[in-house]
């Protein structure tokens, strides 16, 4: 079990750019075994991207998922996904149903929005990398 992040680790994990977060998530997500989401009484929640695409998005720790769950998603908690689900089931599902993947948007809302097969991709190379 990994300790929380303190608000220092927050901060600074928000401050990297956007690649280097897409890094972390991969990284974290296969060192964990599972990601988060945030969910409120309406499920989970998603955005539009630039092309109108719906996105989800996922962060690496519940603590991130938490900082992030201001404004609109005031009423939703961390929600953890055991990382086989996430690629089995929401990332193929969500390739289906021609969505994108938000991942470990900053609560300014900088973040890398991707294709859910290449994220999937992407986690496939991270768990086979040498411990």
């Amino acid at each position: 079990m990994n300790a929380p992040l303190s608000r220092s680790d927050i901060a600074t994990l928000f401050h990297l750019s956007p690649s280097e977060r897409y890094t972390h998530f991969l990284t974290e997500a296969a060192q964990r075994g599972r990601v988060w989401t945030l969910c409120g009484q309406g499920g989970f929640v998603a955005f539009c991207d630039e092309e109108g695409h719906d996105c989800f998005p996922f962060w690496p720790a519940p603590e991130l998922a938490e900082a992030s769950a201001d404004e609109d998603w005031s009423d939703c908690r961390a929600e953890p996904l055991e990382l086989g689900v996430f690629m089995e089931r929401w990332l193929t599902g969500m390739a289906r149903d021609d969505r994108q993947v938000s991942v470990f948007p900053a609560p300014d809302g900088t973040g890398i929005v991707v294709d859910p097969l290449m994220l999937l991709q992407d986690l496939e190379d991270e768990l086979r990398q040498p411990d």
